[in-house]
């Protein structure tokens, strides 16, 4: 019978393939303020609202 590999100073949950890790650098997200956030949710609802009121419904 074959035996299993220990995969010695994992985590079980990495081991398992449970976790999956990305390389470091590998994926770069855009980094936001808070009131970054609020302001551009805020000016695309109000542009929604703008266009909704501007377009009349077909």
């Amino acid at each position: 019978m074959a035996r299993r590999k220990k995969y010695e100073g994992l985590n079980p949950f990495v081991a398992a393939g449970l976790i999956k890790f990305s390389e470091e650098g590998e994926m770069e997200r855009i980094k936001l303020s808070p009131k970054a956030a609020i302001a551009v949710s805020a000016a695309i609802i109000a542009a929604l609202i703008i266009i909704n009121l501007l377009l009349p419904p077909l």
